[in-house]
């Protein structure tokens, strides 16, 4: 139960019970091919839909400390999901899912002071690859957002770098 759909992703057990792995849950039981967050875990919907109260005794001791969020493609599954749960924990939906991801990143990448103009189309499609690639470092993910936010002209977004 509760299994990756990918055998070479990192079990569950082991990516909840890392302390410096987000808790981030992919739970739009989609294509393989969709665009998924950095270290996040794909879980299918169903998995976690109709055993709520198994998924929580399960992990309640990684969850204990940290937020678990989900998300999936506009919102509306993640944000059903999280009322599935017994509120015991803290449990988000991304608000928006994956299109205001997706919207979000596409601002902050036209915003950014590129070192060669002429060749910011191609740099972006880089970057825009690298943060919808489920196999990139999670750590390269944090280090291309901090420099997008620290680069944006946006003082609510700038805010948000530590």
């Amino acid at each position: 139960m509760f299994a990756s759909r990918h055998a070479s992703e990192m079990p569950m057990t082991e990516f909840l019970a890392n302390p410096t792995a987000p808790i981030l849950i992919d739970v739009r039981g989609g294509l393989d091919s969709d665009p998924t967050i950095p270290g996040s875990k794909k879980v299918y919907l169903l998995e976690i839909e109709e055993h709520p109260e198994k998924f929580e005794q399960r992990f309640a001791t990684q969850m204990a400390n940290r937020s678990l969020l989900l998300y999936c493609s506009k919102g509306e599954g993640s944000n059903y999901l999280v009322h599935k749960f017994s509120g015991n924990h803290r449990i988000q939906s991304l608000q928006g899912g994956m299109v205001s991801y997706l919207t979000t990143i596409s601002r902050l990448l036209h915003e950014h002071p590129y070192e060669d103009p002429k060749k910011k189309g191609d740099t972006m499609v880089k970057i825009l690859a690298a943060l919808t690639n489920g196999q990139t470092d999670p750590d390269t993910f944090r280090k291309i957002i901090d420099r997008l936010l620290r680069c944006t002209p946006n003082p609510k977004f700038r805010k948000l770098v530590r």
